[in-house]
């Protein structure tokens, strides 16, 4: 073999290397549509937690801006703790202001439900924090549901007599 067509060889060689190396490096349309929708995934996913976290503010607010009881509601205080939740178990019928106080280290809701009525917090109440809760009362009997945020089955229901 002459140097002439060895040199021709190695110079063919190197062209096809790295006309192959440079066809790995290039990415598919499948590839590019997995890297696309990854990138879509990650940024929807962000987009949605700042919308729930600004929904929740928002409903939060306005769970609060309910903070007095209406002059004439009877007002019933209820204090939660991460053990049981402290209320009269028989009230008068009426307009009823729940204020409802959270002195556990959880979050907890709470829930008033019978005789056509379904009423609970949007979103819980935090620890340390109070909410009113008002409510036309109906004779009849009522469960008080008070649980732990994202925790089904602890949750303690008390049976409310209304006269």
């Amino acid at each position: 073999m002459s140097i002439k067509t060895f040199c021709s060889c190695v110079v063919i060689a190197a062209w096809f290397c790295g006309s192959v190396r440079a066809r790995a490096e290039e990415k598919t349309v499948g590839e590019k549509t997995e890297e696309a929708w990854d990138k879509t995934k990650a940024k929807t996913k962000e987009i949605s937690h700042k919308v729930a976290d600004a929904t929740r503010q928002a409903a939060d607010k306005v769970e609060n801006a309910i903070d007095k009881p209406d002059a004439d509601a009877r007002k019933v205080e209820v204090t939660v703790t991460d053990s049981g939740a402290q209320l009269p178990k028989t009230l008068k019928a009426g307009k009823t202001a729940f204020v409802v106080t959270n002195r556990g280290k959880e979050r907890h809701n709470f829930e008033i439900e019978g005789s056509s009525l379904d009423k609970r917090f949007w979103l819980g109440i935090a620890a340390n924090d109070t909410k009113t809760m008002q409510v036309d009362l109906k004779p009849g009997t009522y469960e008080a549901d008070y649980g732990i945020k994202d925790h089904a089955g602890k949750e303690q229901k008390i049976t409310l007599t209304v006269k």
